[in-house]
């Protein structure tokens, strides 16, 4: 009987550490940067008692109407309605576990506080860099220098379209990406943003546009009046060539070319 009620005080301690360490929440800061904790969940009553702990050790103190007591004067503020922390400044010391007790009750979350860096504007690597109009595939590699920048999140842009979360590396295909000029990826951590330049797709093939063909159409039809009334003017005027050449003079009945005709006044003496 001892040693059964000795396994389920065990089996009771090892189920009540891994909720403890379930809810410890990571939090990310800059060198230099702000750190705000906040108390999750909400809590619904009145508070009048708030005391923050870093790394077990006293780090803010606030009793209603009696004391309010913060070690990093000048870096923390605390806020009484919620029971907020914002830490400014932050370094590499602050690095650790913020814990809280609202109205002398622990709360279950946890924060783990780790210094970053932020994320680098990145590149677009073309994989082979060979590949070109006559592959069928070609990788894309986003890449920067991840140097104490973890964890960062991968996005990447199709031409003008949508951010889409996705690895550091995709695979593009000439069956369904040809028809997009470009490709942006962008790197995000907890603490920043970069995207890098648009990168231009080796895939890529020029739509056929409908109104290029309405277009050239029309110069053929036009192409083909033009052609058209040409004919017609240069048969107009051999027929009105001939016309006039063919006129027949009376006295020797034969044709005889055009020349003008003068009215003759005969001129008379005065009287």
């Amino acid at each position: 009987m001892m040693g059964k009620l000795t396994g389920l005080c065990v089996l009771l301690l090892v189920l009540n550490v891994a909720v403890t360490e379930d809810t410890v929440t990571p939090v990310y800061f800059t060198d230099g940067g702000d750190l705000t904790l906040k108390v999750r969940p909400p809590l619904p009553d009145h508070i009048n008692i708030i005391v923050w702990l870093f790394n077990d050790n006293l780090l803010a103190e606030w009793v209603e109407d009696k004391s309010y007591n913060l070690r990093l004067k000048g870096r923390a503020n605390l806020t009484t309605e919620t029971g907020q922390l914002i830490i400014n400044k932050m370094s590499k010391e602050d690095e650790g576990v913020y814990s809280v007790e609202i109205n002398n009750r622990v709360q279950s979350e946890r924060y783990q506080a780790k210094l970053i860096k932020k994320v680098q504007k990145p590149k677009v690597w073309l994989r082979p860099l060979i590949c070109g109009a006559d592959f069928e595939s070609c990788g894309f590699s986003c890449d920067s220098d991840t140097t104490e920048a973890e964890p960062i999140t991968y996005s990447w842009k199709k031409g003008d379209g949508e951010w889409e979360v996705s690895g550091k590396d995709i695979t593009i295909t000439s069956t369904d990406d040809s028809g997009m000029k470009t490709f942006t990826c962008r790197m995000e951590n907890p603490v920043s943003r970069e995207e890098s330049d648009p990168e231009h797709n080796p895939l890529y093939k020029e739509p056929y546009s409908a109104n290029c063909g309405i277009f050239f159409a029309g110069l053929l039809v036009l192409s083909g009046v033009g052609a058209g009334v040409i004919v017609a003017w240069e048969n107009m005027k051999g027929s009105l060539k001939n016309r006039g050449n063919n006129i027949t003079d009376p006295a020797h009945g034969n044709e005889q070319p055009t020349s003008p005709i003068y009215e003759t006044i005969p001129l008379q003496d005065n009287p």
